[in-house]
């Protein structure tokens, strides 16, 4: 097979990948918009301010992940 044929190919298998991808994510946001809907409808949310400080926790973890991996090796 000329590599220009094997260029072809893989850029075709490439093109159908992402494809597939697409729409495997477009079917997992939707299960995942179906499964909030559900939670609030039952009324089974979390607190904004609980999520607030929840996501404050984890932006200072980063801070320190990011601190850490930073500092040079003794």
């Amino acid at each position: 097979m000329a590599a220009k044929d094997m260029n072809m190919l893989a850029a075709e298998r490439l093109e159908a990948a992402v494809e597939r991808l697409a729409g495997a994510l477009e079917a997992w946001r939707a299960a995942r918009l179906r499964e909030a809907a559900a939670h609030a409808e039952a009324g089974d949310t979390v607190p904004r301010a609980e999520l607030e400080a929840l996501s404050a926790q984890l932006d200072d973890t980063l801070v320190r992940l990011r601190g850490a991996l930073d500092e040079p090796e003794g």
